[in-house]
């Protein structure tokens, strides 16, 4: 589903929406909305306006950015020439509109906004990922990976998946994730939060295609298991987290994870 970034930039270009639907300068209106109230009732009693103070405030309620941002909308509708509605249709996170249909109405909306038609379109957002530590905490204690999965109980090709993938970060909280890294903290005699690397990481873009698989051949989860001789935990993890290829064991014991996803997706 495509989302629109409209409403941000509505009120981020607030003060040009402003200039085109009142004539005056957006130079001018920045210099206007620097002003306090209490200056513009000095320019109002100089000038013999017959104005009320709640008028004069509600100038200056306008030319405040903060404030201005509840009127964007309605702005962008009339420089726009677009209904207030039909924008807030777009602005609606789900609304879901084929762009082919719209872009006459988003050429409009990208001009009075002075950006390119591109820049109305919000990019996905990224999901946090976490790395974890495992391989270099059981080497501080001396502990092999093989030999921390069997004292933690958790399956030794889970726990090389663990050591070198990124792992999505609201994960850690799911089961069965967050009782095996408790078990894993437990022989390393350390915290969750321990184990998470600060490095920013990102999930990679690879996803395996196991449920493509599965409705291809008919298989179940369970099938699958017993034909690839692993878990169905396992199997629910490489389905379900994304991976990064390079980060792979291509030696040694934690090469297990490669040959097991030779067996998953021959």
């Amino acid at each position: 589903m495509v989302k629109l970034r409209i409403q941000e930039l509505a009120e981020e270009k607030v003060y040009r929406l402003l200039s085109l639907t009142s004539g005056v300068s957006e130079e001018a209106i920045q210099k206007y909305a620097v002003q306090t109230t209490e200056d513009f009732k000095k320019i109002a009693t100089a000038l013999n306006w017959s104005v009320t103070e709640p008028g004069v405030e509600k100038v200056f309620q306008m030319l405040n950015s903060d404030k201005a941002k509840d009127i964007a909308i309605n702005l962008l509708s009339r420089a726009s020439k677009i209904s207030e509605n039909k924008i807030k249709k777009y602005v609606n996170e789900d609304e879901n509109f084929n762009i082919t249909e719209k872009i006459d109405d988003l050429r409009k909306i990208a001009t009075a906004l002075d950006v390119k038609i591109i820049e109305l379109v919000k990019p996905r957002e990224k999901r946090a990922a976490v790395k974890l530590k495992i391989s270099e905490l059981a080497r501080k204690k001396g502990i092999e990976l093989k030999d921390l999965a069997e004292q933690s109980g958790v399956y030794f090709p889970i726990l090389c998946f663990y050591s070198s993938q990124p792992i999505e970060k609201i994960k850690l909280e799911d089961e069965p994730f967050h009782t095996n890294l408790i078990n894993v903290c437990k022989v390393l005699s350390c915290s969750i939060q321990d184990l998470q690397d600060e490095e920013k990481v990102e999930l990679p873009l690879t996803r395996l295609r196991v449920q493509e698989l599965l409705e291809e051949t008919g298989l179940t989860v369970n099938e699958l298991s017993l034909l690839s001789e692993t878990t169905l935990e396992f199997i629910d993890l490489v389905a379900t987290n994304p991976i990064d290829m390079r980060n792979i064991p291509t030696w040694g014991d934690e090469a297990i994870i490669l040959e097991l996803l030779r067996k998953i997706l021959p």
